[in-house]
This record gives C-alpha cells, sequence and structure tokens, in this order.
C-alpha cells in the first residue's frame, strides 16, 4: 500500500469519527483521533515500525459495550490497512 493511500484512508476515518462525536455525543472517541494524528505523523516521516492501532476495534467496545456498531468496522478495516502498509514497506 502506498503511504499516499494509507494517509487517505487515515483522514477519511478521522472524518468518520468525528461525525459518529457528534452524532452519537461520544466526546470520548478523540482518543481514536489522535492515535490517528499520530499514525500519520509517524507514516509523513516514515517513522512507523509497528501498528500502534493493534486492538483499535477493542478498544471501542470496550469503552462503549456496543459490538454492533458500525464504527468496530472501520476500526478493523484501518488496523489492517495499516498491517498491510508495514507488511508492503519493510
Amino acid at each position: 500500500m502506498e503511504k499516499k493511500i494509507l494517509l487517505t484512508n487515515i483522514d477519511e476515518v478521522i472524518n468518520y469519527i468525528e461525525k459518529a462525536m457528534q452524532n452519537e455525543k461520544k466526546r470520548d472517541l478523540q482518543v481514536f483521533i489522535n492515535d490517528l494524528e499520530l499514525l500519520k505523523k509517524g507514516v509523513i516521516t516514515n517513522k512507523i515500525k509497528n501498528n500502534p492501532l493493534r486492538g483499535f476495534p477493542r478498544r471501542y467496545t470496550e469503552m462503549y459495550n456496543d459490538y454492533l456498531n458500525p464504527i468496530t468496522d472501520i476500526l478493523d478495516g484501518m488496523e489492517k490497512k495499516v498491517d498491510v502498509y508495514l507488511e508492503c514497506n519493510d
């Protein structure tokens, strides 16, 4: 996966989370945005060596006990995209 594509994916997930924060009144989701912003910086500077999003969807479900929310699929997909990026750029 190319860096540009991953960065676009990160921005899309950030936007999705921001909308979820507004619509569902879940301000605690800001921690996920913070993690994604740090990931973005790491990708830009080529300093990402392992997946900092490991367990991303599980963290959400533990916070809200909400296993069926579509955001878990979004977070899971983002975690997998980082894995693909790391595999392709070893």
